[in-house]
């Protein structure tokens, strides 16, 4: 006669948590990445390179284009400035009037893409085809870049890293930036 089996379940606690950990970065990351609708939302890249550019420095506006002096220096820091990553999102839109001063007041920059850039960040940001950077006046301290599409701005700007780039491009083409 045989004996009786008295093999246990084994519970393998390693793998358990190992599992456990996984699901919770998988779960993570797939929320940020549904919210912001960007799969590599945590990637700091930026090639996109604006075919226009708008300088306005207190009511007068100066049109830069492709093989202009001072265009592929403005259009490299814009995007130096965005490929430097995005800090958070500001939580502020470009009303009419804040708009109306940032073309008539302060010194301020705005780019145009020819097809919708991609800004990767942690937060949904659109798919801009013109970004709007105050230089000096009205939320120029935030490094905010407002993106937009056909003529709108949408809310919820976010905050670069840095701008410092464009304001050096401007001071070299001879702009104020304080």
């Amino acid at each position: 006669m045989k004996a009786p089996r008295t093999d246990k379940l084994r519970t393998n606690i390693l793998s358990m948590l190992l599992a456990m950990v996984g699901f919770g970065i998988l779960v993570g990351y797939g929320t940020v990445a549904i919210s912001a609708q960007d799969a590599l939302w945590f990637v700091k890249k930026f090639d996109a390179l604006p075919t226009r550019i708008v300088v306005y420095q207190e009511g007068e506006r100066t049109e830069l284009t492709a093989g202009q002096p001072g265009f592929a220096e403005l259009a490299e820091a814009i995007r130096a400035s965005v490929a430097a990553g995005v800090s958070r999102p500001s939580g502020m839109g470009l009303s009419d009037l804040s708009r109306q001063d940032a073309y008539q007041k302060f010194v301020t920059v705005e780019a145009f893409f020819d097809t919708p850039a991609r800004v990767h960040a942690n937060f949904n940001v659109g798919r801009p085809t013109q970004m709007l950077f105050p230089i000096t006046g009205r939320h120029s301290d935030l490094n905010v870049a407002f993106m937009g599409a056909d003529g709108t701005y949408f809310a919820g700007a976010p905050i670069l890293k840095t701008t410092q780039p464009i304001r050096d491009a401007l001071k070299a083409l001879g702009f104020k930036t304080e």
